[in-house]
């Protein structure tokens, strides 16, 4: 405290106080220490609790969502309701272009769950051939549809959401052997 701020805090007290014997320099700087410290802790408290908690889904989880964690070939409903893929081919990997293509079905509120209409999607957008998924014919305006069969998509799936349907060429089987479950639609 300067010389001016403790002259002006003996006028605004009165001259019949007693002295002004407190170093407030010194308890300013302790305040101001007590305020870090308590910043501090108050943030390795939250660190320590966004831990823990991040912990205990992980053991919960056992590392892995539900969808990872089921068998593959194994019956499981879609946890991604609102967006699903109409692939070109039995590949989760490729980054081919038109590999996959992402459909969702905008509604008034927003996306809708489209999960019971989404082999259908597939099966006329092959039909169509609105993505290129077979070379083009001149003159052709319906083309062949092949066995269509729906999985649910892992974090292995290259570009899609987790939980999702994916519609991929092939049978029950191709499910399994992509690593995926089947989709119970």
């Amino acid at each position: 405290m300067t010389t001016e701020e403790k002259d002006l805090l003996v006028r605004a007290l009165g001259a019949d106080e007693p002295p002004l014997q407190l170093d407030l320099d010194a308890l300013e700087s302790r305040g101001q220490a007590r305020r870090r410290r308590q910043a501090l802790l108050g943030v390795a408290a939250a660190l320590v609790g966004v831990a823990g908690i991040s912990v205990g889904v992980m053991v919960v989880a056992g590392g892995h969502s539900a969808v990872d964690s089921a068998a593959p070939g194994s019956p499981l409903a879609p946890t991604e309701r609102q967006i699903g893929y109409c692939y070109r081919t039995a590949d989760i990997g490729s980054t081919a272009p038109n590999q996959h293509i992402a459909i969702g079905v905008g509604g008034r509120d927003g996306r809708v769950d489209l999960t019971a209409d989404i082999m259908q999607i597939c099966v006329d957008s092959w039909q169509s051939n609105v993505y290129d998924f077979q070379p083009r014919q001149p003159g052709a305006t319906s083309y062949r549809i092949p066995q269509l069969v729906a999985c649910v998509l892992t974090s292995k799936a290259v570009g899609a959401t987790e939980g999702a349907v994916g519609v991929f060429p092939g049978t029950a089987n191709t499910c399994a052997e992509l690593g995926l479950p089947v989709a119970q639609l």
